[in-house]
């Protein structure tokens, strides 16, 4: 099994709700086939609960933000939340979304669809997108952190990345799909953050994690990582460097 084929077995085990050692069966079948089976049974699974939603969402565009947000929180049901997110329209939900409790926007997120809910997390205010990653680091829900630092604006991923330790941003960049999000995400990353993350490869024997990421990379990001090696101690250095030059080709 490859790496990134590891890191979509553990998104699908999050979609399917089971635990990911019940998947092994599939550890040989491509990492793109994984993702492309894990979009399908989440489609499938929103198609089949999003009807009587979509009346619900109806209704409510009369109901202000305010009044939808304070029922919300004090219900405190995550995964209706998460439902109705994905058939709000897009606006009334990011405004409801916005004056949740953040620990609650926690409880929410690892529920939602990342694909049909980027606008909402996108539309946050940074403060808001950066205490909800805290909070997701703290929980080391890696799936969620991935999901969120993927879709976010380059300011709040700037003040996201500030804010979380290496290990955490390794874990996230792990579990991100897109490789073109990866790119852009090591782009944002301080060089004083990356050697910070490459620290933690070894301090917590990450290197899977890492070579992973690696392989989702184009050549001036993997510039960008050489360079923050450079910082390392010489052990940890030429580690860090040899992993790029032993990586697959993408």
């Amino acid at each position: 099994m490859t790496d990134a084929a590891g890191a979509q077995l553990t998104k699908l085990a999050r979609t399917l709700g089971v635990p990911v050692d019940r998947l092994d069966y599939l550890a040989e079948v491509p990492a793109t086939d994984l993702r492309d089976f894990r979009f399908q049974i989440a489609d499938l699974l929103f198609e089949s609960q999003s009807g009587g939603l979509r009346k619900v969402a109806a209704a409510a565009k009369v109901i202000p933000a305010q009044i939808i947000a304070k029922l919300v929180a004090r219900n405190r049901n995550a995964l209706l939340a998460a439902r109705m997110a994905a058939v709000l329209e897009p606006s009334h939900a990011v405004d409801v979304a916005k004056r949740l409790p953040v620990d609650f926007l926690a409880e929410v997120a690892p529920l939602l669809d990342a694909r049909r809910s980027a606008y909402l997390i996108a539309d946050l205010p940074t403060d808001t997108i950066v205490a909800v990653g805290k909070l997701l680091a703290r929980h080391q829900d890696w799936i969620t952190l991935g999901d969120l630092m993927a879709v976010i604006s380059d300011a709040a991923a700037r003040a996201a990345q500030a804010a979380l330790d290496g290990t955490a941003l390794l874990h996230a960049a792990y579990l991100v799909d897109d490789a073109d999000h990866l790119a852009r995400l090591v782009a944002l990353v301080s060089e004083t953050k990356l050697a910070e993350m490459l620290r933690a490869a070894a301090e917590h024997d990450l290197w899977d994690e890492y070579r992973s990421t690696l392989d989702g990379l184009p050549d001036p990001a993997l510039a960008t990582v050489r360079a923050a090696a450079d910082q390392l101690p010489p052990d940890l250095r030429d580690r860090a460097l040899a992993e790029i030059a032993d990586r697959r080709p993408t």
